[in-house]
């Protein structure tokens, strides 16, 4: 009897005990769901791209993400971020967004990289600079222009732009293939010329413009980091080498043409008759004047007028 009542009392423990435990499990589940925040799939990138990429569907994949840390302009739909470029380079598992992209029709050009604003100018680069490749894209450099040939004017330099943004350089240029979902390449350009791409402004691109026209320019590379403008006063050929600078000094005088003084014509000449002295035979009473034109000489009289006669 009492072996009864003792496994009638521990099947109520055991039931009591199964029904607070799924009771308990219920109310845990319900917490952490309570507790989870919602997600919302978004795109993300598949692997890491360079800018100028035209980006596929295998490009991107989804991806859930708290709603609290989707950014407002992420793309949710392959189809809309399919045929576009990227206009910054893209790490692998980074959220695509619109700033990301070049606008929708865009080509895989240089013309995403510009900043707005702004225009790409190219301009010649020194051979050594561009053989060794001192200067990259998105390097920054500082221009300096040389006038003065050393014959009608002594050489100058100064630098006349800092902290200039490199687009891309001579052959190092290539746009990037345009492909479509076929991956078949529609436009493909590169530079003939060793050139540097430089960004600058509506005004800055005139400025470069004149400068190439009227003497040499050339491109000291930039530290990274290195903002800094420092103005300079140029240097001329005299500051570095007086003797040298004399030198084309005397060498340009003794370049100009010397103009001697032209000769004047010949005047004509008088000559008189001379005059009797006193106690020689008297003197006529008239004069002759010999008047001389050219090779041809005149001879003219004239009567002699007595100092007497004027007395009367």
């Amino acid at each position: 009897m009492l072996d009864r009542r003792l496994a009638i009392v521990l099947g109520v423990a055991l039931v009591v005990a199964l029904g607070s435990g799924a009771a308990v499990l219920q109310l845990l589940q319900a917490a952490e769901t309570d507790a989870r925040p919602s997600t919302r799939t978004v795109l993300v990138a598949s692997a890491s791209f360079p800018e100028g990429h035209r980006l596929s569907a295998g490009d991107v994949e989804p991806r859930e993400m708290p709603v609290a840390a989707v950014p407002a302009d992420v793309f949710t739909s392959i189809d809309s971020i399919v045929g576009r470029v990227t206009r910054v380079p893209v790490f692998r598992g980074e959220t695509m967004v619109l700033g990301r992209l070049a606008p929708s029709g865009s080509g895989a050009g240089l013309e995403v990289r510009i900043t707005p604003g702004k225009r790409a100018m190219a301009v010649r680069i020194d051979d050594v600079a561009g053989l060794a490749g001192l200067v990259q894209p998105d390097s920054r450099v500082d221009v300096v222009l040389t006038v003065g040939d050393g014959v009608d004017a002594p050489p100058h330099s100064r630098m006349i732009m800092h902290n200039m943004r490199v687009l891309s350089v001579g052959a190092e240029t290539e746009r990037a293939s345009a492909t479509t979902n076929d991956e078949a390449p529609v436009a493909q350009a590169s530079a003939l010329a060793s050139t540097a791409t430089l960004e600058v402004t509506p005004s800055e691109a005139e400025q470069l413009a004149l400068a190439t026209n009227q003497g040499r320019i050339q491109l000291v590379l930039r530290g990274f980091g290195d903002p800094e403008t420092v103005v300079t006063s140029g240097a001329s050929i005299g500051d570095m080498l007086p003797e040298f600078a004399e030198a084309l000094r005397a060498q340009r005088a003794a370049s100009m043409p010397s103009y001697a003084t032209p000769a004047l014509p010949a005047m004509p000449s008088v000559s008189a008759a001379p005059v009797a002295t006193a106690g020689a035979t008297p003197r006529s009473d008239s004069t002759v004047v010999r008047v001389f034109r050219g090779d041809q000489t005149t001879e003219q009289r004239f009567a002699r007028r007595d100092s007497s006669d004027g007395a009367r």
